[in-house]
C-alpha cells in the first residue's frame, strides 16, 4: 500500500430540495461557503492533493470560488455518488495510495477525523475505513451500517432500500470513507444500480470488497454534527445555529468575553484579540479584525474592517472596509 493520500469531495448534485439557483455548497454559512469548510478540513499533512467533482450546472462557480485549491473533475451526468468516484479516474490513474471520498456539503468535518480516518485505514492495513455514529432513537434517513452476528461489517444499505428490519439499525453511514485505491479500483466497475433511485451507490462499493475478501473497518464518532449534511433551508438554519456556538465558544475559550452570546454574530472569517469584549447585538463579518483590549458594541455591525487595539465602537449601524485608528475613534483605555 502506497503511503500518500489524495482527496475526493463529491459536489455534482444538483440539490433539488434547497430550491435554488446557487449550487448548494456554495451557500454560506457563518461567512464561508458549505465547500470552503469542507476543503480547509482536508488541507492538511495527510493529504497531498484534493479533487473536486463538479457538474456541469455548477463546476464555473466552483473554480471561481476556489481557484486553484482543487482539481475540479467534471461528472457529466449525475447517476449518483459511485459514479462520481469512476468519474475521477483519469485524475487517479497510476495513484497507488489512499482515497479520502467526502461529501461536499459537510461544514462540520474536522481536520483531527480527515487524520484519524487516513491514520486507521494505513494502520490497519484495511481495504477501507469509513465513517459512523450511532443514534439512541430514529436516525435521520442515512444508510444503515448492516453487521454480522460477531460485530463484523457485512454492507451499507441505503433508507430507501432497506427492509423493516434493517431501518431500525441505529448506526448509520456517513458518506466519508478513506479506501486503498488499488483494492477499490478493482471492484469500482462492479457496481449496479439495481435500487429504488437507480443510481450507483459508493456504499454499495464495502459489499464488494467484504466479499473480495478484503478488510473494511469503521470509525466511530459521538459528535453527530461531524456527520452532519446539509440537503435544505431547515438544515442551513439548524447548522447557522450550531456553527454560532461553536464560533462563539471557540473565541470565549481565547479570552475574549462575549457579553450575550444569544444576541452576538461572529463569522468564521473573523479574527478578535484577547481581552476584547463584545456586547450584545453586535454582528462581525467578512475578514474584519478586531485588535486586543476592544470593546465593541453594543448595536454595532462591522463588515470587512481592521480595528486596532484599545478602541470602543458602540451603536455603529456599519463600519465596512475602513480601518480604525487611534484619531478615528473613541479610545477603550479607561
Amino acid at each position: 500500500m502506497g503511503g500518500k493520500t489524495k482527496a475526493l469531495i463529491l459536489a455534482a448534485g444538483k440539490s433539488k430540495r434547497m430550491k435554488s439557483d446557487k449550487s448548494k455548497v456554495l451557500h454560506q454559512l457563518m461567512g464561508k461557503t458549505l465547500i470552503e469548510y469542507v476543503v480547509e478540513a482536508l488541507e492538511t499533512d495527510a493529504v497531498e492533493e484534493i479533487g473536486l467533482v463538479a457538474g456541469p450546472h455548477n463546476i464555473s462557480e466552483l473554480k471561481e470560488q476556489l481557484g486553484e485549491r482543487v482539481k475540479y473533475i467534471l461528472q457529466e451526468r449525475q447517476l449518483g455518488t459511485g459514479h462520481a468516484v469512476l468519474s475521477a479516474k483519469d485524475w487517479l490513474s497510476g495513484f497507488d495510495g489512499n482515497l479520502l471520498v467526502v461529501v461536499g456539503d459537510a461544514p462540520f468535518l474536522e481536520r483531527e477525523i480527515v487524520e484519524r480516518l487516513v491514520n486507521m485505514q494505513v494502520e490497519g492495513g484495511h481495504a477501507a475505513v469509513f465513517l459512523t455514529t450511532v443514534y439512541e432513537e430514529s436516525p435521520p434517513p442515512y444508510g444503515r451500517v448492516v453487521r454480522s452476528d460477531d460485530g463484523r461489517v457485512l454492507r451499507i444499505v441505503e433508507e430507501k432500500d432497506a427492509d423493516d428490519t434493517e431501518k431500525k439499525i441505529r448506526e448509520v453511514s456517513t458518506s466519508h470513507y478513506c479506501f486503498d485505491w488499488r483494492k477499490t479500483e478493482k471492484v469500482l466497475d462492479k457496481l449496479g444500480n439495481d435500487n429504488a433511485q437507480g443510481e450507483y451507490y459508493l456504499p454499495d462499493v464495502i459489499a464488494l470488497l467484504i466479499n473480495s475478501g478484503e478488510k473494511v473497518e469503521t470509525l466511530c464518532v459521538d459528535d453527530k454534527l461531524i456527520t452532519f449534511g446539509i440537503n435544505s433551508r431547515e438544515d442551513m438554519a439548524y447548522a447557522a445555529r450550531e456553527m454560532k456556538e461553536r464560533i462563539l465558544k471557540k473565541w470565549s475559550a481565547r479570552s475574549v468575553t462575549i457579553v450575550d452570546p444569544n444576541t452576538t454574530f461572529i463569522d468564521a472569517t473573523v479574527a478578535i484579540g484577547s481581552d476584547s469584549e463584545i456586547l450584545p447585538f453586535t454582528y462581525l463579518s467578512g475578514n474584519t479584525k478586531i485588535g486586543r483590549k476592544c470593546k465593541i458594541g453594543p448595536f454595532t455591525r462591522i463588515v470587512n474592517s481592521k480595528i486596532e487595539d484599545n478602541h470602543c465602537i458602540q451603536f455603529t449601524s456599519v463600519i465596512n472596509g475602513k480601518s480604525i485608528v487611534m484619531d478615528e475613534s473613541k479610545n477603550c483605555r479607561s
